[in-house]
């Protein structure tokens, strides 16, 4: 109260004395119309000055003060589930790259992330600059080694106009001699991704050894499930930030060399590394086969449920269309899951149910988009199958 007092003294010293009024009768303010100057208030500078003092006198002790930490600006392309490692590996970026016209997949040529990263610490001793933007790890884990804007030596003849993602995995050496085994076998023996083995395999004996010859008698298997998922959310978050094409995909060229094969005005949206420079078989591949299927999986469960439809009205009994139907369904439900892959809320709804220790429906969904990307070309043709 005696503050509410001070400060109406020091806002209006002449509305707080008292009226003057005749002898026995109370003065009644003139009801005056409103004005866009009465509303607004007529208080003085001078007013306002003393009733600051007044509120400065009643207020709190102030603690020393301490100076507001602003937090630095995440770096370009940091997005969410996405680990920061810039602090530490930023300096194997040489300046910023002039324009973003497309991606390049690549493979580490190591087991394990810690061997790349060990990798880009020497060379950053070195003062080199070889390395991409994004590494994705053996388990999944998704890096932003260098700013998304930066420039690193990447792709010769593509660095200033591509961003780079490294996905772990090293690369098998095929034994052209057939000591133990025959070439044809061993590039059977691998896990390849399917449209790649088959055209692999489709070559001549003469054909195929002279592509592993002219490719470095090396050659990179399939990536795994978590890393599919990976490769998935992160290129489609660079295709919404740098208005990317999904379905602009990059294909080998003759005898599987990338020499030649693209320019910078010519490449794709999202490149194999084998397919723009000379490199090893495979090195990418497998990430823009993946690519091109997964885009096409909404529109296989569309085709998959308008067959059942169609044999339906031909006519099919029950039993037959039994194991069709639940496909479709379990592609379907795992549909709606994946849509909500990386959905803020979804996170949030997956995180409480682990606390809880009581698995719900985010975590059902979790397990179907787990078990979509282990399984993944399976599932894809299964669905075929229902088409055919």
């Amino acid at each position: 109260m005696q503050l509410l007092n001070k400060l109406k003294n020091a806002l209006h010293p002449q509305q707080n004395k008292k009226p003057e009024t005749d002898v026995g009768h109370i003065q009644h303010p003139v009801a005056q119309p409103v004005t866009k100057q009465s509303s607004a208030g007529v208080t003085s500078k001078a007013a306002n000055q003393e009733a600051a003092k007044v509120l400065d006198h009643y207020a709190d002790a102030k603690s020393p003060a301490v100076a507001a930490k602003k937090e630095p600006p995440k770096p370009e392309g940091l997005y969410p589930g996405v680990t920061d490692l810039t602090g530490t590996y930023g300096n194997l970026a040489a300046g910023k790259r002039a324009e973003t016209n497309g991606v390049v997949l690549h493979r580490t040529d190591t087991s394990t992330a810690k061997g790349a990263l060990n990798a880009y610490n020497e060379r950053i001793k070195k003062g080199e600059h070889v390395g991409a933007q994004y590494l994705i790890d053996e388990a999944g884990k998704t890096d932003l080694i260098a700013p998304a804007d930066s420039l690193m030596y990447h792709a010769k003849g593509f660095n200033s106009s591509a961003l780079g993602i490294e996905v772990v995995g090293d690369g098998v050496h095929l034994d052209r001699t057939a000591k133990d085994k025959s070439l044809r076998q061993q590039v059977t023996d691998l896990n390849l991704s399917p449209e790649f083995e088959a055209r692999l395999l489709g070559y001549s004996d003469k054909q195929l050894n002279n592509v592993v010859k002219w490719n470095g008698d090396t050659i990179y298997e399939d990536i795994s499930g978590k890393q599919k998922r990976s490769v998935w959310n992160l290129t489609n978050q660079l295709a919404q930030t740098y208005n990317l094409d999904m379905s602009s995909l990059s294909q080998h060229g003759k005898d599987e060399s990338g020499s030649n094969n693209y320019t910078p005005q010519t490449m794709p949206d999202f490149s194999a590394h084998e397919h723009i420079n000379p490199k090893a078989l495979g090195e990418g591949e497998a990430m823009t086969e993946f690519l091109a299927a997964r885009q096409q999986y909404p529109h296989m469960i569309d085709a998959a449920a308008a067959q059942i439809e169609k044999m339906k009205a031909a006519g099919a009994k029950p039993e037959e269309l039994q194991q069709k139907m639940a496909i479709l369904q379990r592609e379907q439900e795992t549909l709606g899951a994946l849509n909500l892959d990386g959905n803020q809320q979804e996170q949030a709804l997956l995180e409480a149910e682990r606390k809880s220790g009581k698995p719900g429906d985010a975590t059902h969904r979790e397990q179907l988009r787990t078990e979509y990307y282990d399984d993944f070309y399976d599932r894809i043709a299964e669905l075929k199958g229902i088409t055919k």
